[in-house]
């Protein structure tokens, strides 16, 4: 009977050692892996059917702060990376969404008790001014693991939002038959970053 007490003293202890150790757990930084993060948009052509694209060079890095159920990140996407299919289309919106100036996406996280991101929101900043639109993102899904190739943990997942083009000032001209709200989905892989020793 003392043996179990005894038995029960020491994994009451070790848990309270590990719950410790993740309330007091400093902040962990993730690079986005570029070959599996990107932006893809779906816009309505016409009544007929959906034009999917996506921008093909996105970078960034999140921090997530488990002890606060905070997060926060910064993401550049390159609109000269645009990518549609069609050459025409691409050209007139990379010359819509200022090609030489990367887009820039700052990340404010509340992460749920179990440390994934439950509320996401994006702030969209482009050509250096102020920031341009806000927007809720909404959590697809999230999932993290251990890469065996990379022996890191790596975290992913998507997330989605819905905004007006003309509030990026991207105005077609009606011939190309893009009209409605756009549907983003950020789609993100990161791996986690070991502190400087």
């Amino acid at each position: 009977m003392r043996g179990g007490a005894d038995h029960l003293r020491r994994g009451a202890m070790a848990a309270a050692l590990c719950l410790g150790t993740a309330v007091g757990a400093a902040p962990v930084d993730y690079q986005l892996t570029p070959t599996h993060s990107f932006v893809h948009f779906e816009w309505p052509h016409a009544g007929l059917s959906t034009l999917i694209g996506r921008f093909d060079r996105v970078a960034g890095t999140v921090t997530l702060d488990a002890a606060a159920r905070r997060g926060s990140g910064q993401i550049s996407v390159q609109p000269a990376s645009i990518n549609t299919g069609r050459p025409a289309l691409d050209q007139a919106l990379r010359a819509a969404l200022a090609p030489d100036t990367a887009l820039q996406v700052m990340l404010s996280l509340v992460l749920g008790e179990d440390g994934t991101p439950a509320r996401v929101q994006a702030v969209l900043q482009a050509r250096g001014e102020q920031p341009v639109l806000t927007l809720p993102l909404q959590r697809v899904h999230y999932h993290c693991y251990t890469s065996p190739l990379l022996r890191r943990e790596v975290c992913g997942g998507e997330f989605s939002a819905t905004l007006d083009p003309a509030a990026l000032g991207v105005q077609l001209a009606p011939a190309f038959g893009l009209q409605g709200p756009v549907t983003l989905r950020l789609q993100v892989e990161a791996v986690r970053q070991e502190p400087a020793p």
